[in-house]
């Protein structure tokens, strides 16, 4: 019935008229005009935009565009049109003159710029780090829930899947606290102190999604010691000089496995500088179906949304915008257990050009609610956690010096938790963070295209956080604790391009990461996981050295990266089996508790993408991720098995009056599942499996509409396989044959 309503609603908004008919008002500001081509004439249909500033535009059919009410200064413009490969060079405004941009064919799958790998625009080939995208038009059509189940795809990148709609993601063996997860540049904080705690964030509303496989504590603080993902939010739309406008689109997805039913409605409109947007996402599904049959108590429901207002114009950009996401999920591990989680985010960021700079403001407020309801209580909660996080931040990107940039920042953060019923697993505490960070780059020797030869870079951050434990008798702090940490971060890369297709990168870091109060004073059972969890006040912080190196080619048929990392982790925090038992109310469970050791983690990437013609696209990409407790001499929980994907795909433009058609088939084929040892969470080996998976999908014109209906066919063959990171593998194996339809209408 949501659905239904919210869809009524985007038709009634799309075909209304009253105010979105005024004719437009002229802007102020500056002016930036030019057209795109290729080597036979203009190009209609490509999209343009002006990265920092968050405008973007779609040239007309002379192929020509135009920005209007610009503020002066020196701006990513980025291109992008499929078919073709995408184009990205500086422009300063005002310009001398029309930007002429010409693209290049290529249908390969086109990488955008990435605003997560440094603190500004850049092209991910130019970065140091190890970067990857999934843009949101794949999840949508691959009707992924959650962000782990997005993401495990890319070489590097794994997933810890609880049922369909949670999944934890892992880079490079690293996850829960030592992932930074960020929703469009706020760090998104959902007590994720456990594998079963997933990012409580919607990729499907979102843009794209972007990750940085390695540390990158110089930009994101403490908890981005093994990578960051960015679920980064679409531009708003703008409408300076021309009549406003309203789109939008209605999507309706169903999942065959679990009888799952998914809706999702988004509508955006503009007038002059200030624009709109707001989506929905439902979803349903019953429990999960096995090849041996069917996965009891695993059903869930979500409904997820966002409501974001912006102006963009002469003196820069300002935004507003709340997200909300819920999730009711039922576990078949533990019997009878459910979550109920609620997550509410509120934050605004504002990018103002000034005569000393580019002055970036971002502020927020985060909501995230846990209610943990065990089969013995009988519907009442065991836990009921109320976490709220604020965040402030305040950069300057000063002027180009030369082949010199860089920014300055300050951070702020501030975190409480309560106890909204008794409860022993965690304490209500209260904590502060402040952080100061500088980031230079230095770029030598551009061709004629504008591409650097040499790229070097580097940042120093402090952090420093003072933790308060309030009163709590039953933990034994009559009087409360208070904690002080703080570490220096710091980082150095370097891109060099060997030729006019390859580059080598490398990188250099160091992190850190201060306990946090659930491994600190954790003293009770984690219904989640079944066991009792004791935490250890006499934790150290970790430190971190890592360096990887990485070689790439981009080329018009082929683009290919291979890259080695090694991470040593001194004072490594994990949780340790101590042999015990203890009785409680939900039974007779094991307890752990925490410990510290040096770990060591080590791997490689590589993919490879060839297109040998306009409709073929071959690609394959492989992991593989070696870890080392030096305590135990055993390897670190929760390391994923080798991997290696591979897809065959086809497809055109436009076939008659099919838009877009496309099919494709991929194989996985993932390696054995080794156990650490007696600290191995759900400690059962798997063996290797071999699954093929299949998609195919197309649009057609409606009118002033398209409609596009994707077909997506998971584990094909049904197979009967247990995923190593699959929560449930000692009672059931993995999911089987999940055959999804979702059509979607743009207007």
């Amino acid at each position: 019935m949501m659905i239904r309503t919210c869809l009524v609603t985007m038709c009634l908004i799309g075909g209304s008229g009253g105010p979105w008919q005024a004719p437009a008002v002229p802007a102020r500001g500056h002016v930036l005009e030019g057209h795109v081509e290729d080597a036979v004439g203009r190009l209609p249909g490509a999209a343009v935009r002006l990265v920092e500033l968050g405008r973007e535009t779609v040239t007309g059919a002379d192929g020509a565009f135009s920005f209007a009410a610009l503020p002066r200064g020196t701006f990513t413009l980025g291109v992008h049109l499929p078919g073709y490969a995408s184009a990205h060079r500086s422009v300063s405004v005002p310009a001398d003159g029309p930007v002429v941009v010409r693209l290049e064919l290529d249908w390969r799958v086109q990488e955008e710029v990435t605003v997560t790998a440094t603190p500004w625009a850049t092209r991910p080939v130019e970065t140091a780090p190890t970067t990857a995208s999934v843009e949101a038009e794949d999840i949508r059509r691959a009707g992924d829930a959650s962000l782990g189940d997005a993401l495990d795809a890319i070489p590097g990148v794994a997933n810890i899947p609880t049922g369909d709609a949670l999944g934890t993601p892992v880079i490079r063996g690293i996850s829960e606290n030592r992932i930074r997860v960020l929703n469009d540049g706020f760090p998104v904080n959902h007590q994720q102190f456990s594998f079963r705690h997933s990012p409580n964030v919607e990729p499907a509303l979102a843009d794209r999604v972007e990750v940085v496989r390695g540390p990158a504590s110089v930009l994101y603080g403490p908890e981005a010691m093994g990578g960051v993902i960015n679920v980064v939010q679409a531009p708003l739309p703008t409408a300076h000089g021309v009549a406003p406008a309203v789109h939008g689109q209605a999507t309706l997805g169903y999942g065959g496995n679990s009888n799952e039913w998914s809706g999702q409605a988004l509508v955006e409109g503009a007038r002059g500088g200030l624009g709109w947007r707001a989506g929905l996402v439902r979803r349903d599904a019953r429990d999960l179906r096995t090849p041996d049959g069917r996965l009891s108590h695993t059903s869930f429901s979500q409904t997820n949304g966002v409501v974001a207002l912006g102006y963009s114009g002469p003196s820069g950009r300002a935004r507003v915008r709340w997200h909300h996401w819920s999730d009711d999920q039922a576990f078949h591990q533990p019997s009878g257990f459910r979550l109920d989680l609620v997550d509410d985010l509120l934050a605004g960021d504002a990018f103002v050009p000034t005569r000393a700079g580019e002055v970036e403001l971002l502020g927020g407020w985060q909501m995230n609610g846990r209610r943990a309801f065990p089969a013995h209580l009988g519907g009442r909660p065991a836990e009921d956690l109320a976490l709220s996080t604020g965040v402030t931040r305040a950069s300057l990107y000063h002027p180009p010096w030369h082949a010199l940039r860089g920014r300055v920042a300050g951070e702020y953060q501030r975190v409480r938790n309560r106890q909204r019923v008794p409860g022993e697993l965690l304490p209500d505490y209260l904590s502060h963070t402040y952080a100061a960070m500088g980031y230079e780059e230095w770029r030598l020797g551009s061709d004629a295209g504008g591409r650097p030869r040499l790229i070097v870079n580097g940042g120093l951050r402090w952090d420093g956080q003072h933790l308060r434990v309030f009163p709590d008798p039953g933990r034994n702090l009559p009087d409360g604790v208070g904690r002080g940490y703080g570490s220096l971060s710091g980082s150095a890369g370097v891109v060099v391009r060997l030729n006019g297709s390859c580059r080598l990168a490398g990188t250099m870091g160091r992190g850190w990461r201060p306990p946090n109060p659930f491994e600190l004073f954790a003293n009770g059972v984690h219904g989640g996981v079944s066991a009792v969890q004791i935490g250890n006040p006499a934790l150290e912080e970790e430190s971190a050295v890592s360096a990887d190196v990485s070689l790439r080619w981009d080329a018009p048929a082929v683009r290919a990266s291979v890259t080695a990392y090694r991470n040593t982790i001194d004072r490594f925090i994990y949780l340790a089996d101590t042999g015990e038992f203890r009785d409680v109310p939900e039974g007779h469970l094991p307890v752990f508790t925490f410990r510290q050791a040096r770990a060591v983690l080590r791997g490689l990437e590589a993919d490879v993408e060839l297109t040998p013609c306009r409709w073929l696209r071959l690609a394959a990409g492989g992991s593989r991720a070696a870890t080392e407790n030096r305590r135990t001499g055993a390897r670190l929980p929760q390391t994923p098995a080798n991997r290696l994907d591979g897809s065959v795909e086809v497809g055109r433009d436009r076939h008659g009056r099919l838009i877009d058609p496309q099919a494709a088939l991929d194989v996985v084929l993932v390696g054995r599942g080794r156990v650490s040892g007696p600290d191995e969470p759900f400690g059962t080996p798997t063996s290797p499996y071999t699954l093929l998976n299949g998609r195919a999908g197309a649009g057609w014109p409606i009118g002033a509409a398209l409609l596009r209906v994707d077909l997506v066919i998971r584990n094909l063959l049904d197979r009967r396989y247990t995923d190593f990171l699959w929560t449930y593998k000692p009672w059931a194996p993995s999911p089987g044959r999940d055959l999804r339809v979702i059509a979607r209408v743009t207007f």
